[in-house]
């Protein structure tokens, strides 16, 4: 995607990234925190999503500090729902354009910190929806954005 140097960013690749819009899930805290801060040094929408409100909250606050030039939003939304998943996608493409979709950090994910036999089949299903389905019903909902540029 880009390099950082002493500079900042290649700057061949940094206007092509300013009219970009990322989405990072899980990105309420940890590696997808600190993504959506990253990327919205350098992009100019950025879509942040988690299951936490107010873990949004202070992610899209951070990045108004870092960057007030970017574009923020902020949606909680469950990465297992499709529903959700879909109504976030369809926000984003509503409030940046469906041209600008170009990025997907598909970062939301669980761990159970326990060993296989004392895992539950619900704590099993929990982690499958959130670390595979979440990732498919996301790609899927935005591939549709990304592919219609490439067919024109």
């Amino acid at each position: 995607m880009f390099t950082r140097g002493k500079k900042g960013m290649n700057s061949i690749h940094q206007s092509n990234m300013q009219s970009k819009t990322a989405i990072i899930t899980g990105s309420g805290r940890g590696i997808g925190r600190e993504t959506a801060i990253l990327l919205a040094e350098h992009v100019a929408n950025v879509v942040v999503c988690s299951r936490t409100q107010h873990e949004i909250d202070s992610v899209v606050k951070e990045i108004e500090n870092v960057n007030n030039q970017v574009n923020v939003l902020g949606s909680k939304c469950d990465v297992c729902v499709s529903s959700q998943v879909n109504s976030l996608v369809q926000s984003a493409a509503d409030k940046f354009g469906i041209e600008t979709i170009d990025i997907l950090v598909n970062n939301a994910g669980i761990a159970f910190d326990k060993r296989l036999l004392d895992t539950s089949e619900e704590e099993w299903d929990q982690t499958i929806d959130t670390n595979l389905k979440g990732a498919f019903l996301f790609t899927k909902a935005v591939l549709p954005y990304m592919t219609e540029r490439l067919e024109l």
